[in-house]
Parts: C-alpha cells; structure tokens; sequence
C-alpha cells in the first residue's frame, strides 16, 4: 500500500551529521530504509555515527561545509556512490554568544561563514545534480533566532535570519523543477552544542522561562517534521521556515 510518508531507498545527504540533530535524523532515515551519505568535518565523531548503521545502505566523507570546493566534490561523491541525491538536510552549525561591542571579527565573520555561507555552498551543489531530474528535497536547519532577538546573538541570530531568507530564495529558483527548499527552526536545545552557554545558571533559567512548554527541545523532536517534508506528504510545501519551538515564538 502507498504510503504518503514512506521513505523506502530515498538517498539523503546529511550534513553536519556528527552533532546531535543530524545523527538522530542520520539513524531515523537509516531505520525507514533510506540510502544515507554522512557528511562532517569530525572525523571522529563521524565514525561513531558511520559504525551505527549498515555500512551496506551507508556512505561517510570528511569535508568542510564552509568550503564551496569540498561541497562539489562530496556531492560528485555521492552521485559515484549512489547515482542520484533525492535529498539534502543541512545540519551544519555553530553557536557563539558574545555581546556586540566584545564581540571577536572572527566570530561574527566565522558564524556566517558556516551558518549561512556554508548553507549556500551545499544546496547548489545539491541542487546542480538535482535540477537535470527535476526532483529534490532541501532541509537548512536554522532556529527561532531566525525571527526573535537575544542579547548576545548578533552572529548567530543574523545568520539564522539570513539562512531562513536563502531558503525563500532558492525555494522560488528552484519550484520549476519540482525542488522544495525548507527551513525547520528549533528552539534552544541542551547539547554539546549549547552546553557552554546552558551552563550558566542565569542563561539556562532565562531559556528555559521563554518557552511555554517549559522544556528544552530534543533532537528526537525535529524527526517529524524531517519525514514530512522529505516525503510525498510535503511535496507542495516548499520556502516555510517551521518553527517546533514549544511556543517560544509567540511567547
């Protein structure tokens, strides 16, 4: 019986998919039967992920998001490996919080270079073997931050923000040939990523106060969403930013 969310020999990238959100969804495709290509800069933590799943089904590479060259050649990567790429999910990031006037250069350039350059980088790599199928699936992960203001986020707020805005973009470049391009925009979350900032008692009182739903958002929460718009259920979903945040943007 067809299914609108089946997910059966998909081939998906996954970006970033060392750090908490894109190895839970690296684990989640794997299980639905899809065809998934790992992509970090960790080759470590890359590894741990890679040993967790079939190696029949899996396909991992060393690269650097930020780097447009790195991009081109894992996406041929894929192709030689798979033949086709159904989709893409961006799950490359950092977090810096630093108030404006203390701010590093380097960590504001450094935030939007693998924020949001990084994000440009890899959808049109994506994209370019997409387009000639006229078939394809771009998730960017982005954040609440891509619409409310911290003190202390001028990276990575602003590059959140821009990601969200490119994901409009291409999402009108590329409806013609049957691409969706979406942004799915958490609220904070207690990971690795975050744990530095968290560990302050007042920071993590602070986040915690802004969300209605009073908890932090989990990794496994953004699965859902992830199915959805990879699946024939979301093919006429396409430019949205979706907030699971728990409330936290109409708080």
């Amino acid at each position: 019986m067809h299914s609108l969310f089946d997910l059966q020999k998909k081939v998906v990238v996954i970006a970033g998919a060392a750090g908490a959100f894109g190895s839970e969804i690296a684990i989640e495709l794997a299980d639905r039967g899809c065809f998934v290509s790992l992509f970090d800069k960790d080759e470590e933590s890359l590894n741990r992920v890679f040993d967790r799943l079939s190696p029949t089904k899996t396909h991992h590479l060393v690269f650097d998001a930020a780097d447009d060259s790195s991009c081109s050649a894992a996406m041929s990567d894929v192709m030689e490996r798979w033949g086709r790429i159904d989709a893409m999910v961006n799950c490359v990031g950092v977090f810096e919080i630093f108030p404006s006037v203390e701010m590093p250069d380097k960590i504001f350039t450094g935030t939007l270079n693998v924020n949001l350059n990084a994000a440009f980088f890899l959808s049109r790599n994506a994209a370019k073997h997409m387009i000639p199928r006229r078939s394809g699936r771009i998730i960017n992960i982005a954040s609440v931050s891509d619409s409310i203001a911290n003190p202390g986020y001028a990276a990575y707020a602003s590059s959140k923000a821009g990601l969200s805005q490119l994901t409009r973009v291409l999402s009108v470049e590329w409806a013609e040939y049957s691409i969706t391009v979406n942004a799915i925009s958490p609220a904070i979350s207690d990971t690795q990523l975050t744990h530095s900032f968290l560990e302050d008692g007042d920071n993590r009182q602070y986040a915690l106060s802004r969300i209605p739903m009073k908890r932090f958002f989990e990794p496994k929460d953004i699965l859902g969403t992830v199915i959805l718009l990879l699946s024939e259920g979301g093919s006429f979903i396409t430019g949205q930013s979706i907030h699971i945040d728990g409330g936290r943007t109409i708080s």
